[in-house]
Order: structure tokens, then sequence, then C-alpha cells
């Protein structure tokens, strides 16, 4: 059993609870905590004194070992050709697994589809990691011998996510800046932007932007953001964190509640979104089509003093990545609900 952890934290004894559910199933099972550096779960999820038990029965790893840099990845083909003797692999982490078993692989499909798998755990959590495994135990190193600064990690702790937040604000407000001054959308007088760039203290709010044309149809009983009109939103998958980056065309109303020739709309715009923009995809919820950003550059958090000094300086790699990525998908969505949306 996996239990993936790429980013969020674990449950009260989470851990503890898989455990005992798969003695339940079986002796012979073991579980495996997945996770960016590899780092086991906490003393909430695991407690220490619960763990001697379990010794054979568990284990971290994780998703590529710190400090392989993008860079560093060779494509797949030249990694084809390397060569290991079975005895000398030692399985580190998951994209040593992924580069093992490619190396054996004999179809050509299923071998690119674990070189893509390797990459992809090397990009996220090979090099972009903002702290490591030695970086952490010279901070607790610290703690302990200077117990006078416990106070003020624990408010640095606590102070983290509003950090972030603030920091994505800032960020997310220059790249919607540069987005809105682009000739190609001052140009149309119909086209209209909508923002929400704020978090309240819980940490429920929603970062998006919402670009739609007053000459498409407008719906009733759409959802209020969206003016009750088809748009294009750049927003992130997860209501309280800046992850998952993605930009997208939104229906103002579900498919299920959507009268008969809306719902044949609908279907039209999925279909021209995934014929025109590659890589996009669609579900039968509100959201007919929508790409994510590149997985090395989807999780703003890894990020957050390169985004910083481009939100102070106006420009930079990360936002000229951003306003390409919205642009590229919404000049050929633009261009699709112009069609199918059209007010006649």
């Amino acid at each position: 059993a996996i239990e993936n952890k790429p980013y969020a934290g674990d449950q009260e004894n989470q851990v503890l609870d898989y455990l005992k559910y798969l003695e339940k199933k079986t002796t012979d099972f073991l579980l495996v905590y997945l996770s960016p550096s590899g780092q086991g779960p906490s003393e909430w999820s695991f407690p220490q004194d619960e763990r001697s038990e379990w010794s054979e029965k568990f284990t971290a790893m994780a998703y590529a070992e710190s400090g392989g840099a993008p860079d560093q990845i060779q494509d797949t083909e030249e990694q084809s050709e390397v060569q290991h003797e079975e005895e000398n692999q030692e399985v580190k982490s998951l994209a040593t697994w992924l580069k093992i078993c490619k190396e054996k692989c004999e179809v050509d499909r299923l071998r690119w589809f674990l070189g893509d798998a390797e990459n992809f755990c090397i990009k996220t959590f090979g090099s972009i990691k903002p702290t490591d495994d030695v970086e952490v135990k010279i901070v607790e190193s610290f703690l302990s011998e200077n117990p006078k600064y416990l106070n003020t990690a624990y408010a640095v702790k606590k102070a983290w996510p509003s950090v972030v937040n603030k920091v994505a604000e800032r960020f997310f407000k220059q790249l919607t800046d540069k987005i809105k001054i682009n000739e190609k959308y001052s140009a149309r007088d119909d086209l209209k932007f909508k923002f929400s760039l704020t978090f309240d203290e819980d940490r429920m709010g929603f970062i998006y932007m919402y670009l739609y044309s007053t000459n498409w149809v407008e719906f009733e009983n759409g959802n209020s953001h969206t003016e009750t009109r088809y748009g294009i939103v750049l927003s992130n998958d997860k209501r309280n964190t800046p992850d998952g980056w993605y930009v997208g065309v939104e229906s103002p109303k579900k498919l299920e509640h959507m009268k008969a020739d809306e719902q044949d709309r609908f279907i039209k715009i999925k279909g021209k979104l995934k014929e025109e923009i590659p890589g996009s995809m669609g579900d039968d919820y509100t959201d007919p089509g929508y790409k994510y950003a590149d997985d090395n550059q989807q999780n703003w958090e890894h990020f957050l003093e390169k985004i910083l000094i481009e939100s102070e300086q106006k420009k930079g790699e990360f936002l000229d990545y951003y306003v390409n990525f919205f642009g590229e998908f919404a000049d050929n969505a633009i261009s699709i609900l112009d069609e199918i949306e059209k007010r006649p």
C-alpha cells in the first residue's frame, strides 16, 4: 500500500490507522510512505512508541533523490541505453524504481511512460525543494542548543501559510496586470476581466482571474463571479493553497443543470478545445477544457524567493512563463467561444 504525501500533512494517527487496517486484511503487506524527500510521518501521525512494532511493515521513500536538477536529466532514448547490473541497483527513490523498470521494459510505449514519470519525479521533487534533510538537521540542532529561539521558530511556523499567500497574491497581481494590458485583449471593448486576489485569515480565499466577453451568450442562474457567461480562468486547483495552477474554460452552470441547447454547446466547446489545444483536458462538470502549468513550475511555494523578486522588479522568467501560458490557451479559447457562444 502507498500513502502518497507530495505536500499535505497527516491527520492524527493516520499512518498508524492505515497499518492496523492492513493488518486486518492480510499479514503479508508493506505500507510505503511516499514523500518529497523521503521524510517519514510525524509523531502526530505515527507515534514513536508504536514504530518498533511495525518496523517490518512500514517504510518511507522519496519521490527523487535530492539534488537531481532538471538540466541533468537525460532524454528517454539516452536513458534507455544506460545499462546497470541488477545486483548494483538500489531503490533509493520512486524515480530510481521507475528507471529500473524502464530499463527492463521491452514495450516502447510503456517504456516512454515510465521515462516521463521518472522525469516528473526528478523535476518536481529532485531539485526545487526549499529545504533538504541537511538544512532541517541544522535547524533542529540549532534549536535544541538554543531553546530561547523556540518561540520564534514556532511563530515562523504559524506565520508561514500567511507569508506564502501574501507573496502569491503579490505575484498574481503583477501577473494579471501584465495579461490585462496585452494588446490582444485591450483592443476589444467586449473583453472584460474579473479578479480575486485575497485570502482571509483562515486561508479560505480563492485566487483567480476570469476573462469573458459581453458578446457571449448570457445564462440564467449562473455563478456570480462568472458574470453568467463562459470565461477563461487562470486559477489554482486547491482553494486554500497556491498549488496546481492551470488555465481553462469555465462554464457558468453545471452540465447537469443546463438546458438541451446549452448542453449541446458545452459538448461542442469541449470537443473544439481538445482538438485545437494540445494537452487540453475536460470534464462534464463545469470545465469543458483546461490545462495545467508545467509540473516543475506549478507549485509556487517552491519558488517564493523568485516570485517575490519578480513581483518587485515587475519582470522575470516566471512572470513571462505564466503570461505566455495563459496567452497561448486564451487565444485559441477566445476564438472557439466567439464561434460557439456569440449572441445572435
